[in-house]
């Protein structure tokens, strides 16, 4: 439970960040290594591994974060969401391989969420969030 609460604050935190963050990549006003160790930190930060999520297929990825089925929402939301954000940046930079796999692994733990979740009204229900990842996805 202090986990999730203290996910929950970070989040809360982040949230600002993880908006303006986002903006700034799809006006492409950030280089995606300056993105990448900006999204690393907010990983760090919350004990999340990234490089890991990363190197890990779809189902692997939910038995490494939710091993037993547990579902932590605060924890999946936020890997979600800086999955996602790293999938933008690769599609949005034509990295498009990298990109539609992040956004695959994003899709992945959101659909184990409460489509209704969020961690803050200024922040996307889990099921928006979803429905951005499915759009993305769909481009050719």
């Amino acid at each position: 439970m202090y986990r999730q609460d203290y996910i929950l604050r970070l989040i809360e935190q982040f949230g600002k960040a993880l908006i303006a963050l986002r903006d700034r990549i799809l006006r492409r006003e950030t280089d995606r290594q300056k993105m990448g160790a900006e999204i690393g930190e907010m990983a760090r930060q919350a004990g999340l591994d990234l490089g890991v999520a990363r190197s890990l297929d779809q189902a692997s990825l939910m038995m490494w974060l939710a091993p037993a089925g547990q579902v932590d929402q605060p924890r999946l939301w936020l890997m979600a969401e800086l999955l996602f954000l790293e999938g933008l940046a690769a599609v949005e930079s034509e990295d498009l391989a990298a990109g539609r796999a992040d956004l695959g692994r994003a899709l992945a733990i959101l659909e184990r969420l409460e489509p209704d979740w969020r961690p803050a009204e200024d922040l996307p229900s889990a099921a928006n969030l979803a429905d951005e990842i499915r759009e993305l996805l769909q481009r050719p």
